[in-house]
């Protein structure tokens, strides 16, 4: 994936969680110039001290890219979590979001696969490409093969490719990204609870007595039809952590379009949580844990 020239400032429409300012520190560290753009109400300004960055509320379209334009930025990567939809009555837009507001309520009506695609156009249209995280911080890609843990045996490689195969068919629907097999059976999907509710009712229904007390696997894999240069799957520590109060074996997602979120921080939690973490190959259901990353 092409980077842009070094130097070049990027913007960063900043949602919730850690990845935002992990993507600022991985493009300023690549030498490139990051600008955030956290998002009133998932994203707090004073999480990026040591950057240059404009809170932007929802309706201040005209706004967002006159700071764009503003900071010389051509390329913006959207990241982190939206955790609700905005509440247009509550909204006062600026004259450049009365404009798109029909277009934008329009794109509410779409599944999230369609409403991303519109946006990068939209952005297209006022002279900035959007990009994917990993085109502008390529090291945040999980490698292909064992990552952290042991080898799996026989039968939690096949809980593997039973997960892919069910993560893949929920995201052609443009359901989810997940899914955990436990004992050769797909015990559980992603939904719009996201990974962490996953997990959370793997370990009710394990409470519950519902499926085996340990055992299984998470997998995430980016859907078929997704554009990636949008909401890629992220393994972090959290995830290890949440595997692990599921009473799981272990994390497979796509390799080279997932992000590994804080490497080293992540490995020692799967390290820790006795948990296995592999990059399946592209295309394959198959492991390729016999090389190490």
């Amino acid at each position: 994936m092409a980077k842009p020239q070094a130097g070049r400032p990027i913007a960063i429409l900043a949602g919730s969680g850690d990845l935002p300012r992990i993507l600022a520190e991985a493009i300023r560290h690549a030498g490139d110039e990051p600008v955030i753009f956290p998002i009133a109400g998932e994203a707090d300004i004073a999480e990026f001290s040591g950057f240059t960055a404009h809170e932007v509320r929802w309706g201040e379209v005209g706004g967002l890219f006159r700071k764009i334009h503003g900071a010389g930025c051509k390329e913006a990567v959207f990241i982190g979590g939206v955790t609700k939809r905005p509440d247009f009555k509550a909204i006062r837009p600026d004259v450049g979001g009365l404009v798109l507001l029909p277009r934008i309520l329009k794109l509410l009506r779409r599944g999230d696969d369609g409403v991303l695609s519109e946006v990068a156009t939209m952005f297209a249209e006022k002279g900035v490409k959007l990009v994917g995280p990993l085109s502008v911080a390529p090291e945040l890609a999980l490698p292909e093969g064992l990552v952290a843990g042991r080898k799996p045996p026989a039968n939690l490689r096949a809980d593997i490719a039973r997960a892919a195969e069910a993560a893949r068919a929920i995201g052609k629907l443009d359901i989810g990204q997940g899914a955990i097999a436990v004992d050769g059976r797909v015990v559980a999907l992603e939904g719009a609870e996201g990974t962490d509710g996953l997990l959370e009712r793997v370990a009710q229904l394990r409470a519950a007595g519902r499926i085996a007390k340990s055992g299984g696997v998470l997998v995430k894999c980016i859907k078929p039809t997704q554009d990636p240069r949008f909401d890629l799957p992220s393994i972090g520590p959290q995830t290890a952590t949440g595997a692990k109060h599921a009473g799981l074996d272990g994390v497979a997602s796509d390799a080279g379009r997932a992000l590994l979120v804080g490497r080293d921080e992540t490995i020692a939690a799967f390290e820790d949580n006795r948990l296995f973490l592999i990059g399946l190959a592209h295309g394959s259901d198959a492991t390729t844990a016999d090389s190490d990353a």
